[in-house]
């Protein structure tokens, strides 16, 4: 589980989601995005998707 913050964490839902997400727009597979990219930048994918959905629910 990726760490968001202030004590939340992401949903393992949410990280499949966003890094399915980032995997379709840069054109690749899940797979080959898993595997070429590091942990670090994968953490910060997530936090980049968990951090725009927290802010399309608070528009509502």
């Amino acid at each position: 589980m990726t760490y968001l913050s202030d004590g939340k964490y992401a949903s393992p839902p949410d990280e499949l989601t966003a890094l399915v997400l980032e995997a379709h727009r840069q054109g690749v597979s899940y797979g080959q995005l898993v595997a070429n990219t590091s942990q670090r930048e994968l953490d910060e994918i997530i936090r980049a998707y968990c951090g725009e959905k927290a802010r399309r629910k608070k528009r509502r």
